[in-house]
């Protein structure tokens, strides 16, 4: 019988962080425990992902990184980094998640300006943050709740990505986590989870509990087996859209994804960048003088940012025609920007045109995954909207807008507590699997020179291999293709023929991807890039055994054919290396930086 574990979910956010926990033998949503106490950062639901360096003394992290009266006494403090999450993705969520419409160009311009401590990293910067998480996790959380048992109670850490990211975020949040401590006691164990699909899990439990605060129908719909749903989790940072195909609703449901699953960097806090961005028009040049408007006075945690945020969480709950906001700075009257009396006059308009391009965006997301299941012949049954933006009563009632314009039927459902669905439907998730199979979101390939073949190639283009006949240069072969169905037990096969020496006994290749419609021949193409390279040591290989021949530069090389099999889970990948029927072993594997 397996041990029970104390299963804990780490939300680890763009723009706020947050735990819960519940022990593996636990069942019910309401079992799970969402962390609301902190002891530096008082009472919240999560703590922002915030972080302050203070010479001679730990960080300051959370909320307690914007503490204005410790900040004035301490020299260079006021530099609070934040946002950095969204730079462990090198990618920056390219090819198909990518929008260059200028309707939302701030929102692909703004990562630019995310600031990073000098010398450090985003890997260093999140490991930092990471750190003082664990710690205040283990040291006073679960210290004070299981004083008794904690040190023998194997932890299963599930962190929850973006689906968005590619193997390299993925990789590179897994290497943060754990640099930070989290997995550091021998018996806890590590997992990362796609957050639209915890928040999935998240929804099908509130289905079950009756937990919903916003139904755009009268009747809540019941999903029922061959039913197809969305959902939509909008996030700080970013906004994930997955649709799933219920197989089986008795004695549990059983899911498998209808749709690739689609993504955008639009989540709540563009609305912030756009914000300052309004301001940078309405002051003028003073606003860019660091000496004047101080990056303390217009930061997250500042009393400006502080108000804003109010008024965009009541915003299409309210009705205000205009709201007004204290100026950090002494700013003269200005009628035509609407300064009086040092406070900007914030009128309804001008708040729409910062979530417009944002909301716009994420309905666009939605419409596209309503259009990949009507394709392929299936009904949407319903749409979830979920995460910390999912909450935002003008995205919500944008979003039944659009539904009632184009597809009337659809009901748009809002969970209760929808900030918390990720950290809950992660746990639900490690308990319950209930996804059977997910989509490729990219096709994935290994370099394996073509055959010549004078109807298809250009002969300049082509090399003489040492075991006979001309190949052609850079050309891919594909083992998946994007949009193909794959299970956690599925196997995707790549045959790679090797050419290895007797001092070198190593197999390495490189994985390609591409998330163009149509997978591209060559390696030099455009919308083909590097995820990373295999390693796997073939040293007790008998060379005798394998074909032999001399290279261009008169080494000898002997041919080793072998079979790479690729398994893909909900936010992680792994590798083994064939040789017919017989496994050679675990492949490691360098990421692309």
């Amino acid at each position: 019988m397996e041990r029970e574990k104390l299963m804990v979910a780490i939300d680890f956010g763009t723009t706020y962080s947050g735990i819960a926990f519940c022990h593996s033998n636990q069942k019910e949503l309401n079992d799970i425990e969402v962390v609301t106490s902190w002891s530096n950062n008082g009472v919240a639901p999560k703590v922002p992902t915030e972080i302050r360096y203070v010479p001679g003394r730990d960080p300051r992290w959370g909320a307690e990184a914007s503490v204005a009266c410790e900040r004035r006494q301490t020299a260079n403090s006021a530099v609070i980094y934040n946002r950095f999450k969204l730079l462990l993705d090198v990618r920056g969520g390219s090819g198909l998640y990518r929008d260059g419409s200028s309707s939302s160009s701030y929102i692909n311009e703004t990562d630019d300006k995310i600031r990073l401590p000098a010398g450090k990293s985003p890997i260093n910067i999140a490991t930092d943050y990471l750190r003082l998480l664990y710690d205040e996790l283990m040291g006073k959380i679960l210290r004070r709740r299981l004083p008794e048992t904690l040190d023998i109670t194997p932890i299963h850490f599930i962190f929850t990505v973006p689906a968005i990211w590619g193997h390299q975020a993925q990789q590179a949040t897994k290497m943060a986590a754990k640099l930070a401590g989290f997995c550091s006691r021998k018996p806890d164990t590590f997992s990362l989870v796609s957050e639209p699909e915890a928040a999935a899990m998240y929804v099908l439990k509130a289905m079950h509990a009756a937990n919903f605060s916003r139904v755009s129908t009268q009747a809540m719909p019941k999903l029922r087996t061959g039913d197809t749903f969305v959902v939509c989790d909008a996030g700080g940072g970013t906004v994930d859209l997955i649709s799933y195909e219920v197989e089986e609703v008795q004695p549990s449901f059983k899911l498998k994804e209808a749709a690739v699953g689609t993504g955008a960097k639009c989540g709540s806090s563009y609305i912030d960048q756009a914000f300052l961005e309004l301001l940078r028009r309405k002051i003028g040049p003073d606003f860019d003088d660091e000496q004047i408007w101080n990056k303390k006075d217009i930061g997250r945690g500042s009393n400006l940012m502080k108000t804003f945020d109010l008024i965009k969480r009541s915003f299409g709950q309210t009705t205000n025609d205009v709201w007004f906001i204290e100026l950090p700075v002494e700013v003269a009257n200005d009628e035509e920007n609407g300064i009086y009396d040092n406070e900007l006059e914030f009128t309804v308009e001008e708040l729409q045109e910062l979530f417009d391009p944002v909301v716009e965006k994420i309905i666009r997301l939605v419409e596209d995954q309503i259009h990949c299941i009507h394709n392929a012949g299936q009904p949407v049954s319903a749409i979830f909207l979920v995460g910390g933006f999912g909450e935002s009563h003008y995205l919500y009632q944008s979003l039944v807008r659009w539904v009632n314009g184009n597809c009337a039927s659809i009901p748009v459902i809002n969970p209760r507590e929808s900030w918390s669905a990720i950290m809950r439907g992660a746990i639900v998730r490690e308990i319950h699997p209930a996804v059977r199979s997910r989509r490729l979101r990219q096709h994935y390939g290994f370099g394996c020179n073509f055959q010549y073949d004078p109807e298809k190639h250009d002969f300049n283009n082509t090399y003489v291999s040492p075991f006979g006949g001309h190949h052609v240069k850079d050309t891919i072969k594909w083992g998946g293709h994007l949009g193909d169905d794959c299970t956690e037990k599925t196997d995707i096969v790549f045959p790679v023929c090797c050419a290895i020496d007797s001092n070198n006994a190593r197999v390495h290749c490189k994985l390609y991807a591409s998330k163009a419609i149509e997978a591209p021949e060559y390696r030099t193409d455009p919308g083909v890039f590097c995820i990373g390279t295999i390693w796997a040591d073939v040293s007790n290989t008998n060379l005798a055994e394998l074909p032999c021949a001399y290279n261009e530069h008169g080494d000898l090389v002997y041919r080793f054919d072998v079979e790479v099999k690729m398994r893909i889970a909900s936010a992680d990948v792994s590798f083994s290396i064939w040789r017919g029927v017989r496994r050679i072993g675990n492949a490691n594997f360098t990421h692309e930086t």
